[in-house]
């Protein structure tokens, strides 16, 4: 009886503190998880800048010996098909599902922006997209029985293009490079286990064996496949020895043409005189659309596989994989509190799961976006022109001075033309007192 009228006591004030700390931690929680909901939800999206490559299409050419030639296709080689546009415009209202309660529901010229590389495919994949993405309502419905509207698409002349466009023949330090790759050692021992393969090809393609190894064997390979998968795709019969075996070899050959592309050798280089372009224009469309009064809220750009290769090996994000059809690099800028931002990375190349997240090394996927502009530094190249090898080019120069010698010879005639007026008048004037 003495030891139970000692421990009530203390069982008492054990049960009284274990109540006192369950109020404190419903008090602590009531408390802050309302502040935790509040900082959440001044995560807000600012702006999303969107690559993706073209929709499915026919081959850009054929091998020597393909049966199937450009009469074959409908529309002639390397042009969007009706798979194609219908990839795309799956796309476009994936965008508007992904954006919705951030753009408007109905076109705003302030608020989008959208190129594309002057290629059939690529502005046609573009109208596709954006057919989805902002079908006409309200004012914007022009014709009741046509869903679309014309929204503007910007392009420059392919030569010229040099941020989404990706080739050697507008670089002449890339091609260098991509030259030097196909004969470093490094890719001789990439070939090498595909050499006796290799050889099994010519009958059945018509490309000699020093094509297939030799300086443009890279570019064969990809022909071969693409133009191989493209007649598959579209249930033309192919060859017997085109068997399955042999088409994932030459995926594999494929692959391997895309790493000669953008890594193996001198990947940082490379780097900066492809994909560093685009990753430039990318922060300075960010840095534009942040700075008021910027309405600014989607960038598209429409471009191929290269592309987006290109910017992912300059991301150094690459795994290694092409981009199918209608895949899509995103952008997406945050704004968390007040003017602090962070900038987050995906890639949909499958249109049966959600895109998957990419996170650039030294940094979380949610990225200070003062720390991704300092990790993408060392690819973003200042004077391109410059690093490809191009001269000077002194012509504006010279029509610079050139206008300068006639306003100032301008102004000398002119005062001349003055003077002699004067003196004229002063010759008439004594001429007229005498």
């Amino acid at each position: 009886m003495l030891c139970n009228t000692l421990t009530m006591p203390s069982t008492f004030t054990a049960a009284r503190r274990s109540i006192y700390f369950l109020l404190s931690c419903l008090v602590f929680l009531n408390v802050c998880f309302p502040l935790l909901g509040q900082s959440a939800g001044e995560k807000n999206l600012k702006l999303a800048i969107v690559v993706f490559r073209h929709g499915d299409r026919s081959p850009v050419q054929s091998y020597p010996n393909d049966k199937y030639k450009e009469d074959s296709w409908p529309d002639g080689f390397g042009q969007l098909t009706q798979l194609g546009i219908n990839q795309q415009f799956e796309l476009g209202k994936y965008l508007r599902k992904r954006y919705t309660g951030f753009l408007n529901e109905t076109y705003t010229a302030q608020e989008v922006f959208v190129r594309s590389t002057d290629v059939d495919r690529t502005l046609m994949s573009v109208q596709a997209n954006l057919a989805g993405l902002f079908p006409p309502t309200g004012r914007q419905l022009w014709n009741p029985s046509i869903p679309w509207q014309p929204i503007p698409v910007h392009t420059i002349p392919y030569a010229n293009d040099y941020m989404l466009h990706i080739t050697t023949k507008t670089c002449p330090r890339f091609d260098q490079l991509v030259n030097e790759t196909v004969n470093s050692e490094i890719f001789n021992e990439l070939k090498k286990p595909y050499l006796d393969f290799l050889k099994t090809l010519q009958n059945g393609t018509g490309y000699t064996f020093d094509q297939l190894v030799g300086q443009k064997g890279p570019y064969i390979w990809w022909i071969l496949y693409d133009t191989l998968f493209c007649e598959k795709t579209h249930s033309f019969s192919l060859p017997d020895w085109a068997t399955d075996t042999v088409m994932e070899k030459l995926h594999r050959l494929q692959l391997i043409s895309l790493d000669a592309f953008f890594g193996v050798y001198k990947h940082h280089e490379k780097s900066k005189l492809m994909g560093g372009v685009l990753v430039k224009a990318v922060i300075e469309n960010i840095t534009q659309a942040l700075t008021p009064p910027s309405k600014r809220k989607l960038i598209m750009y429409s471009a191929h596989d290269t592309t987006i290769g290109a910017l992912h090996a300059a991301l150094n994000v690459s795994n290694g994989m092409l981009a199918p059809y209608a895949s899509c690099h995103f952008f997406e800028v945050y704004e968390i509190g007040n003017k602090s931002y962070t900038i987050e990375m995906y890639f949909r190349n499958d249109s049966n799961v959600d895109p998957h997240p990419i996170t650039i090394n030294g940094c979380s996927h949610s990225c200070p976006l003062e720390k991704f502009i300092e990790l993408t530094s060392p690819i973003v190249v200042q004077d391109w022109r410059k690093e490809c090898g191009f001269k000077a080019d002194t012509s504006s120069d010279k029509v610079h001075a050139l206008t300068i010698a006639v306003i100032i010879l301008s102004i000398i005639l002119f005062c001349l033309l003055v003077m002699l007026c004067f003196c004229r008048k002063r010759l008439k004037a004594s001429y007229e007192t005498v």
